[in-house]
């Protein structure tokens, strides 16, 4: 079975999310972090069911998921995948 990893830009978006409703309710937060978590382990075993992120409007190689309002950026590689963004739809991040 494939592994996920969290890029580092990955972890930190991921921190800022937690930081943000952890304000309101801690319990909200570690909900949120747990289903998320969840959410992306479904890539262990269907890793391409994001789209192909050129298709969503991105310029880059990778895939995306949208989980919420949280748009989520992966790389598939031969022995994991990497969770390389996991954005606030909101945001305009259509870069590298």
């Amino acid at each position: 079975m494939i592994s996920i990893r969290y890029s580092k830009n990955a972890e930190i978006d991921l921190e800022n999310i937690y930081n943000l409703i952890v304000k309101d309710k801690k319990r909200a937060a570690d909900n949120f972090i747990n289903e998320i978590d969840r959410y992306l382990s479904l890539l262990e075993t269907m890793p391409e069911m994001g789209k192909d992120c050129r298709k969503s409007g991105f310029n880059r190689d990778c895939r995306v998921l949208y989980y919420k309002n949280y748009t989520i950026l992966y790389k598939i590689y031969s022995t994991h995948i990497s969770i390389k963004r996991v954005l606030n739809s909101k945001q305009n991040y259509k870069g590298k």
